[in-house]
C-alpha cells in the first residue's frame, strides 16, 4: 500500500464533496482510504497520482475487490457508484506503479572471451529491439555515446513492470562474442551467439532499472602470408626469388589445438581467414628436398618466421578485425658437392 496519495470524492454530476489522503489502517497496513458519513446517491472516486507513479491497466482479472479501478488517463473510476442507504462500499481501489527501464552496452570485445576486459570500446548505432516476453514488441532504439562521450549504450525507459527480451542486431561483418562469461553479470555478454537475443529472462517490477543487459561483438581475424625459395640463403625475401606451392601449413592455438589446415596456392600464398581473435602459431611442414631458412634475419615483413628444427611459428595475438600477414617461412635446397 502506499500512503499519502490524494483521493477525490465527487457526486456524479460533477459536484466536489471531499479529499482524503491514503494512511495506514487500524492494524498498520498502509494504503486506505474511507469517506464516511455520505448521503445515498452516485458518486466518483478520483486517485491522484504521486509524482513519478503511473496508473495500473483498469479493470483486470475477474475479481472486482481485487483490480485496479482508475482510469490510467485520469485516475477516475467514473461516475458508476451507486450507494443506496446504509450501503459500504469498500471495493475502489487505484494501483499504481513506478516505470521501469533496462538497458546498457554493446562492445567490441577485442579479445572475444565475451568479459569487458578490453578498455572504452563501446560501438554506436547498433540496432537493439525489445520485446515482452509474449513476443510483443515495444520498441527499438540504436546504441548511442553516453552524456560523458563514450560509445555503444542504450536505455529502453518508461515500460510497464513485466518480463522483457532484449534482441541486439550484430552490424555487417560483427560476429556476437561467447554468451555468460565470467563470475560478474554486469561485465559478461548476455547475447545468445546463434540470435542476438538475451532469452524472455528479465524480469521487472516497479521501479526497477536493470542496466546489465550487455553484448559483445568482434570482427573475425585472419592470419596468413607466403612460402617462398630462399635462393641464397639469407632469410630475406630477394627480388626474383619464387614462393613454393603445395606446402602444407596448418594453424594451431597456443593451447595446441589444431584450428585448420591449408596449403600454399601456385604462388607460394596462403591464409587463414573467419578466425576468432585469440593466440595462434603456424606449423609449415617442410616439403621434401627442402630444408628451413634461418628466421628473424629481416625487418619483420620480408623474413621467415619458422623455427628451422619444427617449422613453427612464435605465438601471435589476433585482436577483433586484425590481419596479419606476416607469417612467413624461408626453405632452400642444400647444395651438393662432388
Amino acid at each position: 500500500g502506499i500512503n499519502a496519495v490524494t483521493v477525490n470524492l465527487y457526486t456524479c454530476d460533477g459536484t466536489f464533496v471531499a479529499s482524503t489522503i491514503t494512511a495506514d489502517d487500524a492494524a498498520g497496513v498502509p494504503g486506505y482510504y474511507l469517506f464516511e458519513d455520505l448521503t445515498a446517491g452516485c458518486y466518483e472516486v478520483e486517485f491522484v497520482a504521486p509524482a513519478g507513479y503511473v496508473f495500473s491497466p483498469q479493470n483486470q482479472g475477474a475479481d472486482d475487490e481485487l483490480d485496479s479501478d482508475a482510469d490510467p488517463v485520469t485516475g477516475r473510476t467514473g461516475p458508476v457508484i451507486n450507494l443506496e442507504s446504509g450501503q459500504t462500499d469498500l471495493t475502489w481501489d487505484a494501483g499504481l506503479y513506478l516505470p521501469v527501464a533496462v538497458g546498457d552496452y554493446v562492445w567490441e570485445d577485442l579479445n572475444a572471451d565475451g568479459i569487458q576486459n578490453d578498455g572504452n570500446t563501446g560501438i554506436d548505432g547498433v540496432t537493439v529491439n525489445l520485446y515482452t516476453c509474449d513476443g510483443a514488441s515495444v520498441g527499438t532504439t540504436t546504441t548511442a555515446s553516453d552524456t560523458s562521450g563514450n560509445a555503444g549504450y542504450y536505455l529502453f525507459n518508461g515500460l510497464p513492470p513485466g518480463c522483457y527480451e532484449v534482441e541486439f542486431v550484430a552490424p555487417e561483418g560483427y560476429v556476437f562474442s561467447p554468451q555468460n562469461q565470467g563470475a560478474d553479470d554486469e561485465l559478461d555478454s548476455d547475447a545468445n551467439p546463434a540470435d542476438g537475443r538475451t532469452g524472455p529472462v528479465i524480469d521487472l517490477v516497479s521501479g526497477d532499472v536493470d542496466l546489465s543487459w550487455d553484448a559483445g561483438l568482434y570482427q573475425p581475424a585472419s592470419l596468413g602470408d607466403y612460402v617462398w625459395e630462399d635462393l641464397d640463403g639469407d632469410g630475406i625475401q630477394d627480388a626474383g626469388e619464387p614462393g613454393v606451392a603445395d606446402v602444407t601449413v596448418n594453424l594451431y592455438t597456443c593451447e595446441g589445438e589444431l584450428v585448420a589446415s591449408t596449403t600454399t596456392d601456385e604462388d607460394g600464398l596462403y591464409n587463414f581467414t573467419g578466425l576468432e581473435p585469440g593466440d595462434y602459431y603456424v606449423e609449415f611442414v617442410t616439403p621434401s628436398g627442402y630444408v628451413f631458412t634461418q628466421p628473424y634475419q629481416g625487418d619483420g615483413t620480408n623474413d621467415s618466421k619458422a623455427d628451422p628444427a619444427t617449422g613453427q611459428t612464435e605465438c601471435v595475438s589476433l585482436d577483433s578485425g586484425e590481419t596479419n600477414n606476416d607469417q612467413d617461412a624461408g626453405l632452400y635446397q642444400p647444395c651438393l658437392l662432388y
